[in-house]
């Protein structure tokens, strides 16, 4: 291939200059003055491109400077995410023991699509099927096969993986309740706790307590099987919206606190940013009973767990929830609508109770909702058992209004 000869446009060829000095010395005082100019025309022309090369480059190297360090700030803030969602993207199951080191404690903590938290507060009472030993209360699993087996248990009852362990006692819980001082028992029934020998009721709303009082309500919700569960969700919301309440710094000391005075096989940091990401008050937090009901008598008395209400609520989110639902009482009976609360409480959605009776006498339940509101219609239906949807195309979209018939009666309501 023939290379092209840059070099001529600059200069010409000694062959060429040659037959050039044959024109005389006016010939040569032209060509030599044209050949200067040819040159200094070059010279101006390389300057130019020296000088569009030179801003090119140092373009470039701005723009590559500027894109590194927002890459590197990019990369520095999502190291910081990271680190929070690192230590909060496992599931992490909690246990606790009594001073006989008995199982007293069970709960899991599981992040939620949307970055909030899961609560799910388990009776150790509660029955579980368990490899190698059938169905057996969580308390003897733990007796049976230690932690190992309770994490095969729980993980095949919820169906969850678990990843992360945090081992803690009544006195690391009463530490964190100090820190919190008032922790807010809020219900959306009344409640009576029967299992600490007196009776501990909880009005519907607001029941703050002091943090040795909110301790107490929680041992005394192990020893019940009716309102227990609720309560222990109620304790473990409570203490956190306490918390929440707080400046991070207070709650980044708070956690390294409790590390120091509990048992986990997480990273100091990712058990520090897990508690402060779960203590923040911007990010979803539900604390939630593990649906059961109760069966046996006396003292032999035990948990299972429904099974349908339990995959309700393992496959909701916190923030699950454009869907408005309203509990109406279309009858006279007294605590049809906090019952029917407790039983849709599983699907996660914003619930307003209305206990007062609407004056009207439904024979049936009616289940009323908005355009896009079927499918949760269709939901709450399982759940309750009964109840006629009706598409309302004056409701709000999302909205649902139930109304509790004649047909659904307290004692069905409160039978899971």
């Amino acid at each position: 291939m023939k290379k092209n000869d840059y070099t001529f446009k600059s200069s010409p060829k000694r062959s060429q200059r040659r037959r050039s000095s044959r024109y005389g010395a006016a010939s040569e005082s032209g060509y030599r003055r044209a050949r200067l100019s040819a040159r200094q025309h070059e010279k101006r022309r390389r300057s130019i491109a020296i000088i569009m090369i030179s801003g090119l480059v140092v373009a470039a190297l701005v723009f590559a400077g500027v894109f590194l360090a927002m890459r590197a700030g990019d990369s520095s803030g999502a190291a910081s995410d990271e680190s929070v969602s690192s230590g909060s993207s496992g599931t992490v199951i909690m246990t606790g023991r009594d001073d006989a080191g008995k199982l007293s404690q069970l709960a899991v903590l599981v992040p939620d699509t949307q970055g909030g938290y899961s609560f799910y507060t388990i009776n150790p009472r509660t029955v579980a099927d368990t490899p190698g030993h059938g169905f057996q209360q969580l308390a003897q699993v733990a007796e049976l096969g230690g932690q190992e087996l309770v994490d095969q248990a729980v993980a095949n009852l919820l169906q969850v993986p678990i990843q992360y362990h945090v081992d803690l006692g009544y006195p690391t819980l009463e530490i964190a309740a100090e820190q919190a001082g008032i922790i807010d028992f809020k219900t959306d029934r009344p409640l009576t706790l029967n299992g600490a020998g007196e009776a501990i009721s909880f009005a519907a709303g607001d029941n703050p307590a002091s943090a040795q009082r909110a301790i107490l309500n929680l041992k005394a919700s192990m020893d019940d099987g009716q309102a227990g569960p609720r309560v222990q969700a109620l304790f473990y919301q409570g203490l956190r919206d306490a918390l929440a309440m707080k400046p991070e710094p207070e709650r980044r000391a708070l956690a390294q606190l409790l590390l120091k005075r509990l048992e986990t096989d997480m990273d100091e940091g990712d058990f520090v940013d897990l508690f402060v990401a779960m203590t923040t008050s911007g990010r979803a937090f539900g604390a939630w009973p593990l649906p059961v009901r109760l069966a046996g008598s006396g003292p032999d008395w035990y948990l299972e767990p429904v099974p349908a209400e339990v995959e309700m609520l393992m496959t909701g989110d916190t923030g699950d929830s454009g869907i408005i639902l309203e509990i109406h009482n279309g009858t006279e009976a007294v605590g049809v609508v906090e019952a029917a609360g407790e039983r849709l409480a599983p699907l996660r959605y914003g619930t307003t109770l209305q206990t007062d009776p609407s004056g009207v006498d439904f024979e049936n339940t009616q289940i009323r909702v908005g355009s896009e509101a079927l499918a949760a219609g269709n939901r709450i239906r399982d759940l309750l058992g009964k109840g006629t949807i009706i598409k309302d195309e004056y409701m709000e979209k999302q909205q649902i209004i139930v109304i509790i018939g004649r047909d659904l009666p307290l004692a069905e309501l409160e039978k899971r």
